[in-house]
């Protein structure tokens, strides 16, 4: 530090000039592109995130009646299918390998599957709750640990 100051001091007076302020433009660089900017650009993100989220809100609160009166009227048309031909069309179309079913009721029924697709399983199982108004009970998956095949059993039930 000793020998910074005999330099400094050997300077002219107009050397000191421009060290005293290139010291000063390199400072207030460093403050500017080391720690305002980033702050900023943090709060900017924040700020879309915060907006993106309270679109999102406003969407759902607008889509809520929309939501809630087309699910009544979807409940009376696939409540008068049978629950197993809702099994059966479903599994087809999503191309699952079912290897039993058990019907242990007019609402109810246990189904197993084997080598499926855990994806597949998991829209199929979205596909029931959603559109034909069924919920699961119980789900047990013996994963095969094979190309993401899994053997699955699942409980259903309607109502």
């Amino acid at each position: 530090m000793e020998q910074l100051k005999e330099w400094f001091n050997g300077l002219e007076d107009n050397e000191q000039r421009i060290v005293i302020i290139g010291g000063v433009v390199l400072s207030l660089v460093i403050l500017i592109f080391g720690l305002i900017k980033p702050l900023n650009d943090s709060v900017n993100s924040l700020r879309q995130q915060v907006d993106s989220r309270q679109k999102s809100v406003a969407n759902w609160k607008a889509s809520m009646p929309v939501l809630i009166a087309n699910r009544g009227a979807t409940n009376t048309a696939t409540n008068s299918r049978a629950l197993s031909n809702v099994i059966t069309s479903t599994t087809r179309r999503f191309n699952l390998n079912v290897s039993r079913v058990q019907e242990k009721g007019q609402n109810e029924m246990q189904v197993w599957f084997d080598n499926v697709p855990f994806n597949d399983f998991i829209r199929w199982v979205a596909e029931l709750e959603n559109k034909h108004q069924v919920t699961v009970d119980s789900v047990n998956i013996r994963s095969k640990e094979r190309d993401g095949l899994s053997s699955i059993d699942i409980k259903i039930i309607r109502g």
